[in-house]
């Protein structure tokens, strides 16, 4: 039994009867303010990113801010920007999910949680296996298939509530790969299966939650069996400037093991950057990883070197080129036109996909692909 935080609110959490349940992780939680949760939309014909920036965490919950851009192909712009409140009552107690955004409705929604499930099922699912369970979703108008999916709210599609069953798929945790500070690791995940009806008809989405009872967030959502091509996943968790140090942390600490990184090695990647789906348009999000990169440049003024851009293999091999080098181009003018850093220190280069780091074959090896790194010009090296 292990006591935790959430929100102001000392409570007890029970992991579950066995030590296998209890797994080390590095994710800090509850999860800081400033932390961003990156989810990719895999779905016929493309992948888009959102980016849910943890803005305020305090005792009513955790206020998310939510936001998506996407860059049509004849230079057209989607930009949708949500704030929602998981509140903490909801995360301790609740049975319900809500699985999409409004920008017309309102941003909290009594009873759900939004990004989690709460603490209540998730022991009720170690203690018996199963437990009762809502999803409010959205309905195209054909009443198809649920569009769970976009996580935003359309003026066509109506909200519908399928009500069930939440079963463990599995027998315990398995590693879940994710970006943590920029790292590849493991996560440990419990996989979950709904059984769920409304209206007559039956809907059976898969999901995987992080195995800590303190936040069983979601990182996994499959749909139905008709459209298996729809995944929405987690694939990146950055942590505020602040806490992304490896060693010892405190307000210094990420920009301390960026400057180690760039002292030692001469090549470090660069968490914390978002773009535009297939744009090289700076999210703001990006703001104070950018801010902090300029400060490590500014301790060592003799420093010089290359902003590197690279991209998954989705899309030609032209495209990814171009795409690479504006967006190695837009951190370096950022640097430059915000932060005063000379631009005789640093040069640009786009690989497109021509060096991935992990397989482009499946989600998390795409998003880590999509990187943007820094490398120092070291002599000898």
């Amino acid at each position: 039994m292990t006591r935790t935080r959430l929100a102001g609110v000392m409570i007890l959490c029970t992991i579950g009867a066995s030590a296998s349940w209890a797994q080390s992780h590095p994710i800090p939680l509850p999860l800081p303010t400033g932390a961003v949760v990156v989810q990719t939309l895999s779905f016929t014909g493309g992948e888009r990113e959102s980016f849910m920036s943890l803005d305020e965490v305090s005792d009513k919950g955790f206020r998310y801010g939510w936001q998506l851009r996407e860059v049509k192909e004849f230079g057209d712009t989607i930009q949708q920007r949500y704030g929602f409140l998981e509140g903490a009552p909801d995360l301790l107690t609740a049975t319900r999910l809500w699985a999409y955004h409004s920008l017309e409705g309102p941003d909290e929604h009594p009873g759900y949680t939004m990004m989690a499930i709460s603490r209540a099922t998730y022991r009720r699912l170690l203690a018996t296996r199963s437990d009762t369970f809502q999803v409010m979703t959205l309905e195209s108008p054909a009443g198809a298939v649920p569009a769970a999916f976009g996580w935003l709210g359309g003026r066509r599609a109506a909200p519908v509530r399928y009500r069930g069953t939440l079963s463990l798929a599995g027998t315990g945790p398995a590693g879940f790969p994710l970006l943590v500070r920029g790292r590849r690791v493991e996560v440990p995940a419990l996989h979950l299966r709904a059984n769920l009806t409304a209206r007559g008809r039956s809907w059976t989405p898969e999901f995987w939650v992080l195995a800590d009872t303190t936040y069983p967030l979601l990182l996994k959502w499959v749909g139905a069996a008709d459209a298996p091509e729809n995944v929405l996943q987690t694939v990146r968790i950055d942590l505020p400037v602040a806490m992304s140090g490896e060693v010892g942390g405190g307000q210094l600490g990420g920009m301390k093991s960026l400057e180690g990184a760039l002292a030692s090695d001469c090549r470090v990647e660069l968490p914390g950057i978002y773009f535009a789906f297939n744009s090289a348009d700076l999210e703001p999000a990006s703001d104070p990883a950018i801010a902090g990169l300029a400060e490590v440049l500014a301790g060592h003024p003799d420093w010089t070197g290359t902003i590197e851009g690279h991209t998954d293999s989705v899309g030609t091999a032209a495209a990814n080129l171009t795409l690479s080098e504006r967006r190695a181009a837009a951190v370096r003018t950022r640097l430059v036109g915000a932060h005063r850093v000379d631009p005789a220190r640093l040069a640009t280069q786009g690989f497109g996909s021509s060096r991935p780091r992990e397989p482009n074959a499946t989600i998390e090896g795409r998003a880590r692909n999509r990187r943007v790194e820094l490398v120092r010009s070291c002599p000898g090296r």
